[in-house]
């Protein structure tokens, strides 16, 4: 993306641009400070910008680097083609996402508060749901940091712009103090939502993701509650069964993402021509890096075995015209075990008109099937009270419903139906598919769930859960060893060396984050 292009896609946070004729160079000269002019920013262009900072729909270099040539190949979503840096971070496209984080996204949240605690004490009340609503955001983006990096700054970072209480040199907080700050956050702020009797009269205009639906953000806070709790499921499970039960027994209180009409997605506007969102993100990703972007072969011979009703649309067939019917080949992980020569000849790729060339796919943030897959999880342990199997069925139902109507939303392509009930019911039904109440069934469903279109959640989820287990990758009979963590930035260690040296120790691509101990 150009730097022009960045800059307008920065500003469409500070102002939603009501003439369509309204060019950059007018929002710039309009919005950008002046010293004559503006000296305050505004709470709810502020929150705006900082949903575009949040980084929800994963924007086109994070999708080229990050993704692509790691996380994928990490969790096995897609296909790596003879790489012997599949399995090392890109260190300094790393040091972007934790840029991004510090001086974008959680800055941004941070600083409404800020505002909001200057604010005369008759205007807080129009403008107290963008607290509330910022915590749930900074929980989302703080879950992701944490989740990459372990141990990070929280409790004294986003300080900087601040007279008072000033610390440029924040300590590094325990995974554990973080999760249980953004944890009591998600609960407080979906409380608050709950009894809120004044609303901003902006906020439908300025909330870009859920358009000012309170009981939508509800939802959000309490389903990504939900999903944080599981996480500790190993390392901490009397915390984590106490978060649980208390959300499962009060749907009222708690309520939860359980329909596809419910999901917390970005939705592409092709209004946004500047938005961080154009030029296709994920699809010109997919395009750009075909080496990238093969069938993974775990992933699609399960589907393959099981009948899957999403493979059509998930994977493509090999283009061989020399076969009787259609097949599908999945690239094997393990460079040794791929041959010469790979194309797609031989080997299937990501379904070009779901991921390649699909512009309205939308950014998916919260899923009712990952709901029901944790609720099922859940159920399982004895956690709360409810049918495992149920929820279980209930997921997969949710996930095909889902990736059918994502395909579907790509105007270029012929609309596919939905597979009939009786299809979807017999696959549910499949032994190598049907609930067996382990938690390999469950996380396995689950991470095809997750795949290529939610990375980050299915590489975390993988390594809290170890399932589905993946076979190992191998280079010229040399084990090519998994990252199972994020390297701290070269520019934090050198700007916060002090701090830096209480993790240290840990600082190593193989060192596991507090909650992966399976």
């Amino acid at each position: 993306m150009t730097h022009t292009m960045k800059r307008c896609a920065r500003l469409l946070g500070l102002l939603i641009v009501t003439a369509p004729t309204a060019t950059c160079r007018d929002a710039y000269d309009s919005l950008f400070l002046d010293p004559d002019r503006s000296t305050t920013a505004r709470i709810e262009y502020l929150f705006t910008q900082g949903l575009l900072d949040a980084d929800f729909p994963i924007h086109y270099g994070e999708w080229y680097w990050q993704v692509y040539h790691n996380v994928a190949a990490w969790a096995q979503v897609s296909g790596t083609q003879n790489d012997v840096n599949m399995m090392r971070p890109v260190s300094d496209q790393w040091q972007n996402t934790w840029t991004d984080y510090y001086a974008k996204a959680a800055m941004d949240m941070k600083e409404i508060a800020v505002l909001y605690n200057a604010l005369p004490q008759d205007e807080k009340t129009r403008y107290e749901v963008y607290v509330h609503l910022g915590k749930i955001v900074t929980a989302f983006t703080t879950a992701r940091t944490t989740d990459l990096w372990g141990d990070i700054p929280y409790s004294e970072a986003f300080t900087a712009r601040q007279t008072v209480g000033q610390n440029l040199f924040p300590k590094f907080d325990s995974q554990e103090s973080v999760y249980d700050a953004i944890l009591k956050d998600l609960k407080d702020a979906s409380d608050a939502l709950g009894s809120l009797s004044v609303v901003h009269p902006a906020l439908a205009t300025q909330d870009l993701l859920l358009k000012g639906d309170l009981t939508g953000w509800r939802r959000f806070a309490n389903s990504l509650r939900l999903r944080l709790a599981m996480r500790l499921s190993e390392v901490a499970p009397a915390k984590a069964q106490a978060i649980v039960q208390e959300i499962l027994a009060a749907p009222a209180a708690y309520p939860l993402v359980e329909a596809n009409a419910q999901n917390v997605a970005w939705y592409m506007d092709p209004t946004w021509i500047y938005d961080h969102n154009s030029l296709g993100n994920r699809g010109r990703a997919t395009s750009e890096l075909p080496d990238k972007a093969w069938a993974p072969k775990v992933m699609l011979d399960m589907m393959v075995a099981a009948n899957d009703p999403r493979l059509s649309i998930v994977f493509d067939t090999v283009f061989d015209n020399t076969a009787a019917t259609p097949r599908y080949v999945g690239l094997p992980s393990s460079p040794d075990d791929q041959p010469a020569t790979v194309d797609s000849t031989r080997f299937s790729r990501l379904n070009s008109l779901m991921f390649r060339r699909n512009d309205n796919f939308p950014g998916y943030v919260m899923t009712a099937a990952e709901v029901a897959f944790l609720k099922s999880e859940a159920y399982m342990r004895g956690w709360a009270t409810g049918d495992p199997k149920a929820a279980y069925d209930d997921a997969l139902r949710l996930s095909v419903d889902m990736y059918y109507a994502t395909y579907n939303r790509n105007s270029k392509a012929t609309p596919v139906t939905p597979p009939l009930p009786a299809a979807v019911n017999a696959f549910i039904d499949d032994s190598l598919v049907a609930y067996n109440g382990t938690l390999e069934r469950i996380a396995t469903q689950k991470w095809i769930h997750l795949g290529i279109v939610q990375p980050y959640e299915a590489w975390a989820e993988l390594r809290r859960t170890d399932y589905p287990a993946l076979p190992p990758a191998r280079l010229g009979g040399r084990l090519l060893e998994r990252t199972v963590r994020i390297l701290y930035p070269s520019t934090e260690i050198t700007s916060n060396s002090q701090s830096y040296e209480a993790v240290r120790a840990k600082d190593t691509p193989t060192t596991r984050v507090w909650w992966d101990v399976r």
